[in-house]
């Protein structure tokens, strides 16, 4: 599902006279589908920045990451070389992106936030609701407050959200990016659980994830970066 090769990323500090800071030089990475891949490294290794990456957040500087969308054998684009238009596309139909932090916007309640991504593909709104409901209630986020705005949350009910609204379609891929930091051990439990469910239906899910007891009970393999690779 996933097949980056060679992967090269070198941030230039502007602020600081132009120093040049390579995070990613060569580095590569499969990832098959109904697997959970972990990106294990110390800080500064780079496993935010491949991530990113994954997602078209960063555009690399060499290398190619390709991504499947389909089934047949030519079902793949690159990143590396793909059109803003061609990024957009495939993260609204096939990659999935937890982020640390979410980031919605203003006065639209939490409902609508997590209803989004399957509304957009056409669904009707009353299936929207209910699936949404039922992640939120799986994930413990309180009935009252689903009409209200998340940036009234707390913390943890914010990666919640963020984690239901993930959720609301079957990604074919998954990036999660330390979904479970800022949960205690029933919610992420509860995550666990779905990813688990992710990767039966065939997901291919990439994670950094700092919590051990999370980690261990998701993962199929740890890849492990070291710094500039």
């Amino acid at each position: 599902m996933i097949k980056a090769s060679n992967v090269c990323k070198t941030f230039i500090l502007h602020n600081q006279n132009g120093v040049k800071l390579p995070v990613l030089q060569g580095a590569n990475l499969i990832v098959n589908s109904g697997e959970c891949v972990i990106l294990h490294g110390h800080s500064g290794s780079g496993k935010s920045t491949l991530l990113r990456s994954l997602y078209g957040n960063y555009k690399i500087d060499n290398g190619a990451i390709e991504i499947r969308y389909g089934r047949g054998e030519t079902d793949w684009v690159d990143l590396a070389q793909a059109s803003p238009r061609q990024i957009v596309r495939l993260r609204q139909q096939t990659m999935g992106y937890v982020s640390q932090f979410l980031s919605v916007i203003p006065r639209v309640s939490a409902i609508d936030v997590v209803m989004e991504p399957l509304l957009n593909t056409g669904v009707c709104p009353t299936t929207c609701y209910e699936k949404a409901a039922q992640l939120l209630t799986r994930l413990n986020v309180p009935e009252h407050l689903w009409q209200l705005a998340p940036a009234t949350f707390s913390g943890g009910e914010q990666q919640r959200v963020n984690i239901a609204r993930s959720f609301m379609l079957d990604y074919p891929i998954l990036l999660l990016d330390e979904p479970t930091a800022s949960l205690d051990k029933q919610n992420s439990d509860v995550v666990i659980d779905l990813i688990h469910q992710a990767k039966q239906r065939g997901a291919a899910i990439v994670g950094i994830f700092h919590d051990p007891y999370a980690r261990d009970a998701v993962a199929d393999r740890l890849h492990t970066l070291s710094a500039g690779k």
